[in-house]
């Protein structure tokens, strides 16, 4: 379920946490090595082969990449996370007795690192229904079969790319190979918002509806990190906190419209559940 709002309020508490920001990059006098990784539950984890070489590796950068959650390590090494539907990446310290132990029972992978060979810092990766992923890589860009993420695109570029495709518009913004970050829930409530059927093909929007859809998208997104994301289900933040913003939501899982008050239709677009206004969205 986590989407970019997500993913991004998560890795921007780690690396808040780990002091790497722009204006303090991990120099030798703040330098971040991967002292240690346990291992609990292998299934969801690839390529282990490289879990010993990213010890004692200098942690370089956390972030996201859309819906992927990534740190970066020196000589081209990664992790990605995929949370998927019941992930959770979080920092130990900052989670209650009652939240650890709960997390605990679905653990996965725990990381120890340490600052300066000194002080321990332990981040860990719990996951309820194993649909998750963690993917170990060593390479300059382990992105390349993604589209570019939709913080990074201009207005045109956004247009360019989904207008070409004649798939649904709400398939074609959820597909990661197009644009990076978007899932279900801010392609419902984006499209509600530009007044858009999620039925349309993408090749018959208007340049003005993309206008408006990407500007619909771009504040959803923001408002959705302002409130720590959408909590439907499982999601809680790296420090174990659930987000707000689905109290916020216009349409996604709610029976009337908000602005016409007709019932909303719910249906399934290529097996993806959509919540739809036909009154409003055309």
């Amino acid at each position: 379920m986590p989407e970019f709002p997500e993913a991004t309020i998560i890795s921007s508490q780690i690396k808040n946490y780990f002091n790497l920001t722009k204006n303090q990059p991990n120099l030798n006098y703040h330098k971040i090595t991967l002292k240690k990784i346990n291992i609990y539950k292998d299934s969801i984890i690839k390529n282990q082969e490289l879990v010993n070489k990213l010890i004692n590796k200098t942690l370089e950068d956390v972030s996201n990449y859309g819906k992927i959650i990534y740190f970066k390590f020196n000589d081209n090494y990664w992790i990605l996370f995929h949370l998927a539907l019941t992930g959770a990446l979080l920092i130990e310290e900052f989670l209650s007795k009652d939240k650890l132990n709960y997390f605990e029972k679905y653990k996965i992978i725990d990381f120890i690192f340490n600052i300066n060979k000194e002080q321990e810092k332990i981040l860990f990766f719990s996951a309820k229904r194993l649909f998750e992923k963690v993917i170990f890589v060593k390479d300059e860009n382990p992105f390349k079969k993604y589209g570019p993420p939709f913080n990074k695109l201009k207005t045109i570029d956004f247009i360019n790319i989904l207008s070409k495709t004649k798939k649904p518009i709400k398939i074609a913004l959820m597909n990661q190979s197009l644009i990076a970050g978007i899932g279900n829930i801010y392609a419902i409530e984006s499209l509600f918002c530009a007044k858009i059927s999620p039925l349309r093909k993408a090749s018959e929007i208007t340049v003005q509806e993309y206008y408006k859809l990407y500007n619909c998208l771009k504040n959803i997104l923001k408002e959705s990190i302002k409130n720590r994301g959408s909590t439907i289900s499982d999601y809680v933040d790296a420090l174990g906190q659930e987000g707000n913003y689905q109290n916020l939501h216009k349409i996604y899982n709610k029976t009337k419209c908000p602005e016409c008050n007709s019932k909303i239709k719910k249906i399934k677009i290529e097996d993806r559940i959509t919540y739809y206004c036909p009154n409003c969205q055309k």
